[in-house]
C-alpha cells in the first residue's frame, strides 16, 4: 500500500492518521509540488493529493479513501452506531473547520515549501497563484496579518469539541475514530509549520491533540 501526499496537506494528514489508527503498513510517497506526473500517470490525469494505491486499486479524494479503508480493513474507524456521527464529523472538519485552519497554516506552509525546494521562485509563484486564483490577490498576506481573528474563529469552532473532551478521551468516546482523524488533520497542518501553536492557542484541545498524534505512529514509513 502506498499513499501519495504533500507534507502540508490537511487531507493527506487525515488519511495518514487513519492508516496509523488502523495499524496499516503503508509507504508514504512525497509528491514533488511542481512534478505530479507520478500521480497523474497512476490516476488517469488526476493531480490532487492524497492518492492511495492498494495493490491494483487506486483511490482518490480523502473521504473516498477513508471509506475504502474502513470497508476493506478492520478495525473500522466508524464502528457500529458511531458511523453516522463519525461521517458528519469528517464532513464538518473537511469544510468549515479546515477552511479556517488552512488559512492559518498557509503562510508558513508556503515558506516551508519554498525552503524545501531550494528557494525556487517558481514554487512560490505557483503556490501563490493557486491560492489567489480562488481567494483573491493578497490572500496569503491577509491571512498572515489576520491570524489573531482566524485563531478566534478556530477557538469558537473548537468550543463544542472541548466540551466533549472534558468527559471522554476522544471525540466519540473511549477510542479514536474517523472523527478524531478528521479534526486532527487540519490542526496537524498548522502544527507542522508552527510547532506549539495548538498548545498556545487551543489549550483545551492540546492533550487530545497529543493523544491522537501519538496513536499508531509506527504503521507508516516515508520514501
Amino acid at each position: 500500500m502506498r499513499l501519495f501526499h504533500f507534507e502540508f496537506s490537511t487531507y493527506s494528514r487525515k488519511v495518514r492518521k487513519c492508516l496509523e489508527l488502523k495499524g496499516l503498513a503503508c509507504e508514504l510517497v512525497l509528491v514533488p509540488y511542481l512534478d505530479r506526473r507520478v500521480i497523474a500517470d497512476l490516476a488517469n490525469g488526476y493531480v490532487m493529493v492524497p492518492v492511495l494505491e492498494d495493490g491494483g486499486r487506486v483511490v482518490t479524494d480523502s473521504p473516498a479513501i477513508t471509506a475504502y479503508l474502513d470497508e476493506r480493513y478492520a478495525p473500522s474507524l466508524r464502528p457500529g452506531a458511531l458511523e453516522g456521527p463519525a461521517v458528519i464529523y469528517e464532513q464538518w472538519a473537511d469544510t468549515l473547520f479546515e477552511d479556517v485552519a488552512f488559512r492559518i497554516a498557509t503562510p508558513g506552509a508556503m515558506e516551508r515549501l519554498v525552503a524545501a525546494n531550494g528557494g525556487r521562485s517558481d514554487v512560490a509563484g505557483m503556490y501563490r497563484f493557486s491560492k489567489e486564483r480562488k481567494f483573491g490577490p493578497g490572500c496569503i498576506e491577509a491571512w498572515r496579518d489576520g491570524e489573531r481573528g482566524l485563531a478566534d474563529e478556530l477557538r469558537a469552532l473548537s468550543k463544542p469539541l472541548a466540551g466533549s473532551l472534558e468527559r471522554q478521551p476522544f471525540l466519540l468516546g473511549a477510542r479514536a475514530t474517523l472523527a478524531d482523524a478528521a479534526v486532527w488533520g487540519p490542526l496537524s497542518s498548522i502544527e507542522c509549520v508552527r510547532p506549539g501553536w495548538i498548545r498556545a492557542n487551543l489549550p483545551a484541545l492540546a492533550a487530545w491533540y497529543e493523544r491522537v498524534a501519538s496513536a499508531g505512529v509506527e504503521s507508516v514509513a516515508p520514501s
